[in-house]
């Protein structure tokens, strides 16, 4: 990494700091940065040296400040290099990238949705890495209606090949369908779930898609079957590996109809990500 070989306004992303100090992205456009620092900022997101930098150095922060400031330019440019990236997210279990990258692309928008589509697609790809770009998918369709119905179609033409699918993606993409209520999709989304290809610790059952997508009364809160397996399962130390993939695929493993993010709290209390939690020792099963 060498400083000098950015302009000024670039510059200053190298000392911008700490990510965690703020509690909305900043504009990164009052700092200078226009159309023409662009390849500099796709210069910083692609430097290995920066990424891999020490946790007490500001420069670390450096390519989360490029590519928030890559969105707010709506940096269609951007778009092959921030799929390249998105590899760090299972490689380095990189949350920042997780997080921010599908609200990127919602900036961008609909340039980007090709791209996506063939990302979202492709099954050499790394698995959260898939589910980063399917993310980015319906951020794109959530953030400009014109263009919901490509997002929601391709999303839809990848459920379609839910038997091809991990189940875990399947439920990925029936999530971001009732994120963009994609009605229209249930045909698809019932067939999948008829066909037992969806896993059922992500979204919940049918009847919950069902629910959320306004096509079924939403009954009186109840204490899911999921809640109690867990309550029972924390009281004695998850002993004997009481808990297995088949338990999530038998019982319904619903949160009172609403899906959990890997990087959410676990509804079991631990304390920890959902992902650090019960799904990361579903997944072990």
């Amino acid at each position: 990494m060498k400083k000098d070989r950015y302009s000024e306004p670039v510059k200053k992303l190298l000392a911008y700091g700490d990510a965690r100090k703020f509690r909305e992205w900043p504009d990164y456009l009052k700092l200078g940065l226009s159309h023409e620092h662009i390849p500099e900022l796709i210069d910083i997101l692609m430097d290995d040296e920066l990424y891999s930098l020490g946790s007490d150095t500001l420069e670390v922060w450096a390519s989360i400040h490029a590519w928030r400031a890559l969105g707010q330019l709506r940096a269609v440019e951007a778009i092959p290099s921030l799929l390249e990236q998105l590899y760090c997210i299972d490689e380095y279990d990189d949350d920042w990238m997780s997080e921010d990258i599908p609200k990127v692309f919602g900036m961008i928008g609909s340039p980007a949705i090709p791209a996506l589509t063939d990302y979202v697609a492709d099954p050499g790809k790394l698995f959260f890495a898939r589910i980063c770009a399917i993310t980015s998918l319906a951020k794109i369709g959530i953030a400009s209606p014109d263009h919901r119905g490509p997002c929601v179609e391709s999303l839809t033409r990848q459920l379609e090949k839910f038997m091809q699918n991990d189940k875990t993606l399947n439920a990925f993409l029936v999530c971001n369908l009732v994120d963009l209520k994609a009605v229209e999709s249930l045909g698809t989304i019932q067939q999948a779930f008829h066909k037992k290809y969806v896993d059922l610790s992500i979204m919940g059952d049918l009847e919950d898609v069902e629910i959320e997508l306004g096509v079924r009364p939403r009954p009186p809160r109840r204490a899911s079957l999921f809640q109690q397996k867990h309550e029972s399962l924390f009281q004695s130390g998850f002993q004997n590996d009481q808990l297995s993939q088949t338990d999530f695929q038998t019982q319904s493993p619903v949160i009172l109809g609403k899906k959990i993010g890997r990087n959410e709290p676990c509804p079991c209390g631990s304390g920890k990500k959902y992902k650090k939690c019960c799904w990361d020792k579903i997944k072990r099963e």
